[in-house]
């Protein structure tokens, strides 16, 4: 279900947002910095501070995981259950491997969140739509500016 454009832009990014929501439907969005596509099927999410997020994980069992390119302003949504797994239960410690991996061990973590996907789509700028003869480089440009990675003018 993650082709390689989708593990590409997970590779890319240095945040993904989390979207779950509680029981009576109530929405949270919570930014994650530590993740990793696994086993082709999933993204996993270390829980480093997230009670909101394991809560509603634990009522609802659906979430959405959103990554963007802020340069080319292009990205993926991911769709499906989730899972919250902790020390002890099965397929915890190679999550957390892979997870450990990125962190270098500095950065500990509670318990790991598993999306499995079971609809990815496109997350695209309206630019693009818009203005079909917008390129990527266009939009890298655009955002280098606005980000102050390059001056204006």
């Amino acid at each position: 279900m993650l082709d390689s454009d989708v593990l590409r832009l997970i590779d890319e990014s240095v945040l993904c947002w989390l979207a779950t929501s509680s029981a009576s439907g109530q929405p949270s969005v919570s930014p994650k910095e530590i993740f990793a596509s696994y086993n082709s099927d999933s993204i996993i999410i270390a829980n480093i501070a997230s009670p909101n997020s394991a809560r509603n994980i634990r009522e609802n069992g659906k979430a959405n995981v959103s990554f963007v390119n802020i340069f080319t302003q292009k990205g993926r949504q991911v769709r499906g259950a989730v899972q919250e797994r902790r020390r002890g239960d099965d397929g915890f410690e190679a999550m957390e491997r892979v997870l450990v991996e990125l962190t270098g061990g500095k950065l500990p973590f509670k318990s790991v969140f598993r999306v499995i996907a079971e609809d990815v789509s496109e997350i695209i700028a309206p630019r693009y739509r818009f203005f079909p003869d917008t390129t990527e480089q266009d939009q890298v440009e655009s955002a280098m500016i606005r980000y102050g990675v390059q001056p204006r003018g």
